[in-house]
């Protein structure tokens, strides 16, 4: 069991209907925040992750030992794809391209951009991701570890990310997108997991916000879907998301919310 407050939610990701692939709306100041230098090494899912964690949070302004969890499928898998391209031709590679071509690049580049520098952690549980990611936040809360957890949930979906993606596509849609969302330390609310076995062998695999059905691939937007319910829930109430991927692997959070600062004198919001 674990306690914590929830600051903030953001999400930014492809509408319904959409062709899979890039963002084709990104955010307007996307440059403006993140900036340029670099860009022909960074991928759009490194890009998102910065631009969401320095705009829909606070700026501290100095280092803190907040700690960074990016849940991800395919995280850069743009960048790597185009290292094996650089790589098979003839040119000579540039040593710029690595840093930004690994399996975590993406939260090594926002830890240093918001100056966190707690846990830098970047996790691929397939279909399961969203909880595991939130698992991992929450955990990093307790003992001191930090005081903040910020989460980064999601994929943007290169072309080699959805070829792979195709070969077991679940039933489910390829929307690229990333949720925010930053944990602290409080006792708003209260969250257990679940990692048993799945039971049900009828039910369709994705993640899935109370009853809801899973539509997406991408862990994004149950995330945020689950992280905004969770602002809406009066003192006592309960919302659960669970994720079930291939071979009965199953990971389910319910989260209670015990307080709410805004209904109490002196509470957020007064």
């Amino acid at each position: 069991m674990f306690e914590f407050s929830l600051r903030q939610v953001a999400l930014r990701g492809q509408h319904p209907g959409e062709g899979p692939g890039e963002l084709a709306d990104p955010p307007a100041d996307l440059t403006a925040v993140v900036g340029a230098v670099g860009d022909q090494f960074r991928d759009s899912f490194t890009r998102l992750c910065l631009y969401l964690a320095r705009t829909h949070d606070e700026a501290p302004g100095q280092r803190t030992g907040d700690t960074v969890v990016i849940g991800t499928e395919y995280g850069n898998t743009a960048a790597l794809a185009g290292l094996q391209r650089r790589a098979d031709s003839d040119r000579m590679l540039s040593a710029k391209v690595f840093p930004n071509a690994t399996s975590s690049s993406a939260s090594a580049f926002v830890n240093i951009g918001i100056g966190a520098t707690g846990r830098n952690l970047t996790l691929n549980a397939g279909l399961l991701t969203p909880v595991f990611a939130i698992w991992q936040a929450l955990l990093a809360l307790t003992g001191d570890r930090s005081a903040t957890s910020k989460v980064l949930v999601g994929d943007v979906y290169s072309p080699e990310a959805l070829l792979d993606a195709g070969r077991e596509p679940h039933g489910l849609t390829c929307r690229s997108g990333l949720a925010h969302a930053t944990f602290t330390t409080g006792r708003e609310f209260r969250a257990e997991f679940d990692f048993a076995a799945d039971r049900d062998e009828d039910a369709p695999l994705g993640a899935r916000v109370d009853s809801a059905r899973p539509t997406d691939r991408n862990g994004a937007f149950a995330t945020a879907a689950f992280l905004h319910r969770l602002e809406e829930l009066e003192e006592g109430e309960r919302a659960q998301l669970t994720c079930r991927g291939p071979n009965a692997r199953r990971g389910a959070l319910v989260v209670t919310r015990q307080e709410n600062p805004m209904a109490h004198p002196g509470g957020r919001g007064a």
